[in-house]
């Protein structure tokens, strides 16, 4: 067991409910507030009687190591983030985020095309040295951890304390992450269980932990679009796998295509454009068919016969590149490890 200073306790339970930042702006900086104790509270306009309810927070004890805001090893990209949680607890090895990191994410509900695109992008992201993070859920989360363990380094973000692994199933590959060179973190206190409130702010520090992020398949109302749009908000890439029109699982990605996100056909060429800084370049015409247009939509846009796409496609099936579906329907194939 670690101790957690009372102050940092204190900030860890309120959490969003004030922004510290701004109190140690008005005293001179945060470690000022921090250092200043009941005074630099008052001073920064915190009311009296508060103020003493703050400064006197027990101190409390976490299974992992504590990291603040004050500290040199606490994450950079997350620090740049307003909403840059003042406490985190982790398990692991901080080095995971010293890289290149992409947030792999979508529904627990996900299908069997899902799974295998999300368990492929966690291989091929881990093979180019990209640490790949996610929430630790059923489904997609899930698939990407264990394909990143495989070949590299993956964070899972909890959407609770390290007192608690939700689903309890996923306890065996929580160790394994923090084990072989992964890292578990959580910015709760650790008997905090999770609820419908700790979910959506965990997704905002999944967004903030990595430089870009990839929705697999997410229904219309979805957890891994609620970390697609605090992406956006923070200035981070944010990519979709398209799937087929009318797929309930993958509606959520369709709508962010439309909106401007980012397409992944090519789930090698994205992890090497990752690795190397820049972003994956698709032919137009295949983008758009996987996006769900008509092949002789396609045709007509490519100035191609459909009989010519036809050949291309089945050429490019044979090479695994795609899938082929109902309804002259066309989708990025995800290979399993």
């Amino acid at each position: 067991m670690n101790e957690i200073g009372g102050f940092w306790a204190w900030l860890a339970a309120v959490g969003r409910s004030v922004d510290v930042r701004a109190l140690g702006e008005r005293v001179g900086g945060l470690r000022a507030l921090v250092e200043g104790g009941l005074d630099a509270l008052v001073a920064a306009g915190v009311p009296v009687e508060r103020a003493r309810d703050w400064a006197a927070f027990e101190p409390s004890v976490t299974l992992g190591r504590p990291i603040t805001l004050l500290d040199d090893d606490y994450p950079e990209r997350l620090r740049e983030v307003g909403e840059a949680p003042p406490l985190l607890c982790v398990e692991g090895d901080l080095e995971a985020l010293s890289g290149r990191a992409v947030a792999v994410v979508g529904t627990r509900q996900c299908t069997s095309y899902g799974a295998s695109v999300a368990r492929h992008l966690g291989v091929a992201l881990a093979g180019a040295g990209v640490c790949v993070v996610s929430g630790l859920a059923r489904g997609v989360d899930g698939h990407a951890h264990r394909a990143a363990l495989d070949g590299g380094r993956t964070v899972a973000v909890l959407a609770h304390g390290l007192g608690t692994t939700a689903p309890p199933f996923h306890r065996s590959l929580r160790e394994r992450i923090a084990a072989e060179g992964g890292l578990v973190v959580s910015a709760w206190l650790d008997d905090v269980r999770p609820t419908t409130f700790t979910f959506p702010q965990r997704n905002v520090w999944i967004a903030g932990l990595s430089e870009a992020v990839v929705v697999v398949e997410a229904p219309a109302r979805s957890g891994a679009l609620i970390t697609a749009r605090c992406a956006a908000a923070q200035g981070r890439e944010v990519f979709a796998v398209p799937g087929p029109i009318g797929a309930v699982a993958s509606r959520g990605c369709l709508d962010l295509l439309a909106e401007g996100a980012g397409v992944v056909v090519d789930v090698d060429a994205f992890a090497a454009s990752r690795a190397g800084g820049g972003a994956p370049t698709h032919e137009d015409w295949l983008v758009r068919l996987f996006a769900g247009q008509t092949l002789d939509e396609v045709a007509r846009f490519a100035r191609r016969t459909t009989s010519h796409l036809l050949a291309d496609l089945a050429a490019r099936e044979l090479r695994g590149e795609l899938v082929r579906l109902p309804g002259q329907r066309y989708a990025p194939r995800g290979r399993p490890p």
